[in-house]
């Protein structure tokens, strides 16, 4: 039985069922969930992971803050979870990590709790991403062949590129509301850079349809795209039916081989099993 201790979780667990798959591309391998320290009480490892898998979304990456959020879940099915290591303890030091003496020492202790696959997602702004801490995790990540997940600006994103272009990288969100032009030069100039699409702006018209300009953008650079449902509040859990429903409905606009890269391909090739 399951045991519910928020409205919002009950919200998810009612609507979740009654989603159908007939759009013809029910799988999605998922860039981007959070299990952190908020949603512990209110939902259990395996009501968390019964809710992504009611989506039909069968391999996630998973990362928490704290991190030990996502090692629940990876404990739970290591199957379906990539865990993804936050450097980061809590909310107050998300916004201290990137100076932290102590961070790449945190990292390694970490990195023996169980088989993280990459950094972040992390957020970092401006000229904080070229701090000397930075560059020591850029270095771990070189070392273990790990992948960066930075929510992070346009200055940002190239300083971390400009340290880290031989690592992938997957930009969180695409930068928001970058114009095409300039992610799209990034991508011809940084051949390991992904932009994972959560959250970002732009790519809807009014009638809820593709742009001419993103579909001619994911067509062409169709390897190079991930998919996110982005869980990094209760509420998102709560609307992972419709936030799942959303994804499917401007990938299905798109054609069915670019589809299945974006919606799941292109991260089985980045984290194979």
């Amino acid at each position: 039985m399951i045991k519910l201790t928020s409205p919002v979780v009950l919200i998810a667990l009612v609507v979740a069922p009654f989603i159908a798959y007939s759009d013809g591309l029910p799988i999605i391998h998922d860039a981007h969930i959070h299990y952190d320290q908020d949603m512990w009480q209110m939902l259990s490892p395996a009501d968390a992971l019964r809710m992504i898998r009611d989506e039909n979304i069968q391999r996630a990456l998973v990362s928490a803050t704290p991190t030990e959020g996502a090692e629940k879940l990876y404990r739970q099915d290591p199957e379906l979870v990539i865990p993804m290591l936050r450097p980061y303890k809590s909310w107050r030091h998300r916004y201290l990590w990137f100076k932290d003496p102590d961070l790449k020492k945190y990292l390694l202790a970490h990195m023996q709790r169980v088989p993280y696959r990459g950094f972040g997602e992390f957020h970092v702004f401006g000229k904080d991403a070229g701090t000397t801490q930075m560059g020591e995790m850029i270095e771990l990540a070189r070392r273990h062949k790990f992948v960066l997940h930075p929510h992070t600006d346009l200055e940002g994103i190239r300083l971390i590129l400009g340290k880290a272009n031989d690592i992938v990288v997957m930009w969180a969100h695409g930068g928001f509301d970058v114009p095409v032009d300039i992610l799209r030069n990034l991508l011809k100039q940084y051949p390991k850079l992904y932009i994972e699409l959560s959250f970002r702006e732009g790519m809807l018209d009014a009638e809820q349809q593709l742009t001419s300009e993103w579909r001619a953008f994911l067509v062409n650079y169709r390897s190079r795209f991930l998919v996110g449902m982005d869980t990094y509040k209760p509420s998102q859990w709560a609307d992972l039916p419709e936030i799942a429903a959303e994804a499917r409905h401007w990938l299905k606009q798109l054609p069915a081989d670019v589809a299945v890269d974006i919606a799941r391909n292109n991260l089985d090739r980045l984290f194979p099993y």
